[in-house]
Formats: structure tokens, sequence, C-alpha cells
């Protein structure tokens, strides 16, 4: 089903049966996602708190709540309004959460606190301005008395604010790319260029995935666009885990990989200070950061 790409299009459209079971599977993989997500991060942090911390729970709630906001609309009766409010609450917090989640794995890596500072404003630069444009036009767009008014503006802002917040994860993506390997160069061990190519190939999986959805939309495929969303931003927080257990790696161990204690499929090692006898190059000193990406805070869970 080829759409314009407007709210508006679907309220009281009838769904087609392949198309039922092109959006029950896409919500199931979203919902069982969230769950793990949500288990996963309660049960790795050993302290709740920190910007990195709830980034993480945050994103991975919203994923829950976007999807249902999507089923309402799609498939139920209720008011375009409060399907809308759902969908929106889920969306905010998604998309930027998801960001904030990047830059605070940034702490880790980049020393530049004036440069983690712009990027921080950015973010909400972004978030202000493409929130709040959509927002509105997105309300007015299923509103039966300014429809034809709001849909045009709809239409274009879709379309502007993916590729804005797509470009936002290519730069955090990259600048982590490009500190990592350059830590790396540091220790020039065939075990961190090992780690190297795995972090290449995880951040290139999570472009390509902000690349489908772009792609999607473009293609004027706006229901499989919105349903496909939630299942990429539930994978690009599952690599999360991924990225983080490498990292984690790099930041607290020289002499190789560590001890690994494996939670639920991502490998986060414990954090143990370096001893007095091992020589460690001018790297961030995690503990200086605000985020929860700091030595004691991203450890396994005891007992798990």
């Amino acid at each position: 089903m080829a759409s314009d790409g407007t709210p508006s299009e679907y309220i009281n459209l009838i769904i087609t049966r392949p198309e039922t079971y092109v959006f029950t599977a896409f919500a199931s993989v979203t919902l069982c996602y969230s769950i793990e997500l949500i288990v996963l991060t309660l049960a790795t942090f050993k302290r709740y708190g920190g910007v990195y911390f709830w980034s993480l729970l945050v994103t991975s709630c919203s994923l829950i709540v976007n999807t249902i906001g999507y089923l309402l609309f799609f498939f139920t009766k209720v008011s375009p309004y409060l399907a809308v409010t759902v969908i929106i609450i889920g969306w905010c917090c998604m998309i930027t959460g998801h960001s904030v989640v990047l830059w605070s794995r940034l702490h880790l890596v980049l020393q530049n606190s004036r440069l983690l500072r712009a990027i921080l404003y950015l973010i909400i630069f972004n978030a202000v301005t493409m929130h709040t444009t959509t927002i509105v036009l997105m309300y007015g767009s299923v509103s039966t008395d300014t429809r034809s008014t709001f849909e045009n503006g709809y239409y274009v802002i879709e379309r502007i604010q993916l590729v804005v917040f797509c470009l936002q994860e290519l730069l955090l993506s990259g600048l982590y790319i490009f500190e990592t390997s350059r830590l790396l160069r540091l220790r020039p061990r065939r075990a961190h260029k090992v780690i190297l190519l795995q972090l290449l190939a995880i951040n290139v999986i999570i472009l390509f995935l902000d690349l489908v959805i772009v792609i999607l939309q473009f293609a004027s495929l706006y229901e499989v666009q919105v349903l496909f969303k939630p299942v990429a931003y539930s994978i690009k927080v599952r690599l999360e885990y991924a990225i983080l257990g490498k990292l984690v790696q790099i930041v607290s161990n020289g002499d190789g990989i560590q001890s690994v204690a494996d939670v639920g499929g991502a490998s986060l090692p414990t954090m143990t200070p370096m001893t007095e006898t091992e020589t460690m190059p001018s790297w961030p000193a995690v503990e200086s950061t605000d985020s929860s990406c700091r030595r004691g805070e991203v450890q396994v869970a005891e007992g798990v």
C-alpha cells in the first residue's frame, strides 16, 4: 500500500490481510526486543543512575509506547488524537533518547568537553525544532477541520526530520568510530584491531538501518516505515550492548580482554582498575564524565 505519507490517509482505512501480517510481525519483534532490553538494562547496571542508564531505559520503554500507538491508530476505532498522542510520546523518547545514548557513550573515548557540550546542544536543538514542528503538523493532519491545511506541511517535515535525525546519528557514530580507532592505534595489537573491525561492523549496521528508514519514507511506504522504525531502533539499542562491551574492554584493560560475563548475549566485562605496573596512554578520564559510562558503573550485576 503506497501512500503520500500522511496520517490522515489511514483514518478509517481498511487494512488488508497481508498488511496486517506485516504489521503484526513488526510489532511482535519490537515488543519482544523491548521487553528484553528493559530486563537487560535493569540487570546489567549495578547502580540505577546517570544519563547513560536512563537514556537506555527510556529508549527501550519508548519502543513499546510507539508501537502501541501505531497499533491503536491503524487497527482500532479510538480517537485519532489519542492514538497520535501515544505515538508522539513514544517517538520523541525513542529518537532523541537513542541520540542521548550515543552521546553518553562518547564520554568513554572523547575527552574534549567543549565538543561534547556542543553535540549535546545540537541534540537539544534538533529535538526542539524537529519534534515541535512534527507534533503540530501531525495533530493538524488528523483534524477534520484543518486536515487539508496541515497535510502538505506534514508530508514535507516528515522527510526533513528523518534526514536530520539520520545525519545526527551519523555524526555521533562517526565521532565514536574515529575516536575509538585513534585510541586503538596507540596499542597496535591484533586483538585491538579485531575489536575495531567489530565496532565498525556494528556501526555500519546501525547506519544501514537508518538508511532503510529514510528509503521507506521516500518510497511512499509510510505505514511500513513507521512500524519498521521501532524494529530498527530496538535492534540498534540491542547492538548498543555489544558496542559497550567492546568499548569497556578497551578502556578497562590495556593488555587484552579480561574476564567477561555473558549477559543476555551481550559481552560486558567487569571493570577493574589497571595496576601501577601497567602503562596506559593519555585516554579520556572515564571517572570525570557525568554519564553512567564510568568506571564502576558499567558493570555486570552481581550474581548475573
